[in-house]
């Protein structure tokens, strides 16, 4: 590559070069995200969004109702008492709200996206009849009960806690069940749920002002804010939707507002709290895992806290962040200060 320098035509630099093919390449991508966006302009779907009024699912449906109206209509919604105030809340902004006790058919009956937010405690029987009716309905997209870290690379053989151990069943299941379909099956991982995660069992303690990593303050910490999490779900149903870029979603995603260390975390504290950095108090990962095998927790962020030490939650260079939301031009991922500021 050449340019002109003192009168005459000369080899630019590699240094110079580099630049310019970094500055091309990111506008190469700048413009194919902005074909994407424009693409899916004309999408549009019925969603079915099972278990709408849970923890995550009421984020989810509540942002499917607002923000992605356009694209999403049609909104149902099962929750066990259509009556309670926040399914109310959401037959307000538009849901069409069904009984958890519905037949499943009738709720998936002609809709192009599924939104499985059901506790996986659910009956046997129910998981069998929901996979039955799915298969049936045939949406185009369909999204696992998942919704936090990413268990397959998990490492506690013996021990492992039981949610995960139903999350593999029913993945495996419903890739048997689908197999051969034109049903895109989509796992989302998000890290930590911003809503659960100053907790003294992940090593958080704001109130005593303790940060307890198992290893080194710089461990680094995946976590999204249930709002986030509900408008990637959409942009990934949107994607999926659309032929021009169905191909670009993966089965497996993973989702990280922000990737937080011990240190910014207990640095954010101090800011928002206007309280001295507090202590951090480095553990042994090997000995919590010898004990964690030894006294099995019924409580998952006990496991969730070996997987942060192991650096398995750490997805700053291995997250899906750009596909949903190229360069934040959606939206601004909340952090761990912003979460801490709205309380």
């Amino acid at each position: 590559m050449y340019r002109m320098r003192d009168g005459q035509l000369r080899l630019a630099s590699k240094r110079t070069r580099n630049m310019r093919h970094k500055r091309e390449t990111h506008s190469l991508r700048y413009k194919d995200s902005c074909i994407a966006m424009s693409s899916n302009n004309n999408v549009t779907g019925t969603v079915a969004i099972l278990g709408g009024t849970g923890d995550i699912g009421f984020h989810i449906s509540r942002i499917f109702l607002t923000e992605y109206r356009k694209e999403f209509p049609v909104v149902r919604i099962t929750t066990r008492d259509p009556s309670s105030p926040k399914a109310q809340q959401l037959a307000n902004l538009g849901a069409k709200l069904y009984k958890t006790s519905d037949s499943f058919d009738d709720v998936l009956s002609g809709v192009e996206v599924v939104v499985n937010a059901l506790p996986t405690f659910i009956s046997e029987d129910a998981k069998k009849e929901l996979l039955a009716a799915i298969v049936r309905a045939g949406p185009k997209v369909s999204f696992l009960s998942e919704f936090g870290d990413d268990w397959r690379q998990n490492d506690f053989e013996g021990y492992e806690h039981a949610e995960w151990g139903r999350k593999r069943v029913i993945l495996a299941n419903t890739q048997a069940a689908l197999r051969g379909t034109q049903t895109k099956i989509i796992s989302v991982y998000t890290g930590n749920f911003a809503g659960w995660f100053f907790l003294p069992a992940l090593g958080i303690d704001i109130e005593k002002n303790v940060y307890s990593p198992l290893g080194p303050a710089s461990l680094r910490i995946a976590v999204t804010h249930e709002d986030d999490i509900a408008r990637s779900v959409a942009r990934l149903a949107i994607l999926s939707l659309d032929p021009a870029t169905a191909s670009t979603v993966p089965n497996h995603v993973r989702i990280s507002g922000q990737n937080v260390s011990y240190e910014e975390i207990r640095d954010a504290v101090a800011r928002v709290k206007g309280v001295p950095k507090g202590e951090i108090k480095s553990y042994d990962l090997d000995e919590y895992k010898k004990n964690l095998k030894a006294n099995p927790s019924n409580f998952i962020m006990d496991f969730v806290r070996a997987l942060i030490g192991e650096g398995k939650v750490d997805w700053s260079d291995s997250n899906a962040n750009e596909l949903v939301n190229p360069g934040q031009s959606l939206w601004k991922w909340k952090t761990v200060e912003d979460f801490l500021r709205s309380q």
